[in-house]
């Protein structure tokens, strides 16, 4: 890759690199991130590409110069076809058109219990399941409560112990 035109430069192939580590680490792979390490961890930079393992631990005591690390990134992105980057796009595509479609089918769970209230003769927003999965679609406050009661109940339940939810901002510690 060159430095023409839209295509990923020095930094910004540091930034899809940074990216990509922190995605593959919530993820559960390989690139990972040690908060206590060595008296400091590591930050990982990643491949951008879903099938690709290659990673870079950066002490984060002694961090390389930034001109190393995305010289680093840059010698391993090069190393990839343009095929391997289109068939990345497509899959993130494919992904993206799945999770949509998931979304719209729990936004036609909403609408049917709000018809339902509706036809009842209620307000529409008086059903509990519909308040609940529409604050957990827009992620509102109100859902803190439903994942607050489903510790509270997942408590004793053999099992089930840690089923609720955490956002991403408090897994990375955010």
């Amino acid at each position: 890759m060159d430095d023409s035109g839209d295509r990923l430069t020095g930094g910004n192939e540091r930034r899809a690199a940074e990216h990509a580590g922190l995605w593959k680490a919530d993820l559960g792979q390989a690139p990972h991130y040690t908060p206590a390490f060595a008296g400091g961890g590591w930050t990982c930079l990643a491949c951008p590409l879903d099938d690709c393992d290659w990673h870079h631990d950066d002490p984060v005591a002694q961090p390389s110069a930034q001109g190393v690390v995305e010289a680093k990134v840059r010698e391993h992105l090069e190393t990839h076809s343009v095929v391997d980057f289109l068939s990345s796009l497509q899959s993130a595509r494919d992904s993206s058109t799945a999770l949509r479609e998931s979304n719209n089918r729990a936004w036609d769970v909403v609408s049917l219990h709000r018809l339902r209230s509706v036809h009842q003769g209620e307000h529409p927003s008086s059903d509990p399941i519909a308040q609940m999965l529409s604050a957990a679609l827009v992620g509102t406050a109100e859902h803190e409560k439903v994942r607050a009661e489903v510790t509270r109940l997942s408590a004793d339940v053999a099992g089930a112990r840690g089923i609720a939810s955490v956002p991403i901002a408090e897994r990375k510690g955010a």
